[in-house]
């Protein structure tokens, strides 16, 4: 891990979290994410780590990896833990070295993973969360991080950023416990056992849909361009043979489909026909 080699005046230096992320700030952003990022885990063969570190106000943040500044944003005053965390996910995905990712929420039964893909507003929150209520491992809610090489997807594990209209379609959320609110949003980590990697078998594409739901099948090579236009290792120029090479991979022995439905999360039992 990069080591930042001054602090700012009046910063409180806090543990490196989950091996990843060292934070040096104003305690009442950094303990905040902290516990956002608390559950987090990554293969350290598989990720350098970050530094972040926030100006005495709390105005400023800046990213350094191997002492290097690789970003500095401004924070804004409503949501800087949000923002913050935003900017700390982009940077983990973007510094993979072996792994490549896709913006999706994961759940598993039983060892056997099913990754949900879809644009934002798909409905990805409240589907995983009805999931998670019908007996589902938590992985993500934010990233499906996937060992090519394995063929598996690894946990992701952050809160789930529940918006009033997140709970609305979820329904209830899964037992778990609040670990931060902000604006409006509150960040809700489900419980259960440590997440485990789990064996790729579904991968689910979510589509808004007018009237009814629908789940139809596709081809692997269907769903690999689907993967090409989300936010994934495809947007990487450094890494596109990568992850083309490696989506491949994963999605030769996956099951593959479409759910398109107005409210995903009530489709659950649907989804749960692509397990038999």
């Amino acid at each position: 891990m990069g080591v930042v080699t001054q602090q700012p005046r009046g910063a409180e230096r806090l543990p490196c979290v989950g091996g990843l992320v060292r934070l040096a700030g104003p305690p009442q952003i950094t303990s905040v994410l902290v516990e956002l990022l608390s559950q987090l885990r990554i293969p350290p063969d598989a990720h350098p780590g970050i530094d972040v570190v926030l100006s005495p106000d709390g105005r400023m943040a800046d990213g350094v990896v191997d002492g290097r500044v690789v970003w500095s944003i401004a924070l804004p005053n409503k949501t800087p833990a949000a923002t913050l965390l935003g900017q700390v996910v982009g940077s983990l995905t973007t510094l993979l070295t072996r792994l490549v990712f896709v913006h999706a929420g994961v759940v598993s039964f039983h060892g056997r993973g099913m990754v949900l893909v879809g644009a934002s507003g798909s409905g990805k929150t409240s589907t995983v969360a009805a999931l998670l209520r019908g007996g589902a491992a938590y992985l993500s809610d934010e990233v499906a991080l996937l060992d090519p090489a394995a063929g598996v997807v690894m946990p992701f594990v952050l809160p789930l950023a529940v918006k009033p209209w997140t709970r609305r379609a979820a329904g209830a959320l899964p037992q778990g416990r609040t670990v931060a609110m902000e604006n409006g949003v509150e960040f809700w980590l489900p419980e259960g056992p440590p997440a485990r990697p789990a064996s790729v078998e579904t991968v689910v594409l979510l589509r808004p849909g007018a009237f009814g739901s629908r789940l139809s099948p596709i081809s692997q090579a269907s769903m690999l361009l689907a993967l090409a236009e989300h936010a994934s290792t495809f947007k990487q120029q450094h890494r596109v043979a990568d992850a083309f090479a490696g989506f491949a991979a994963i999605l030769r022995n996956a099951r593959c489909a479409v759910l398109e439905s107005p409210r995903p999360a009530r489709q659950s039992d649907l989804l749960a026909t692509l397990r038999s």
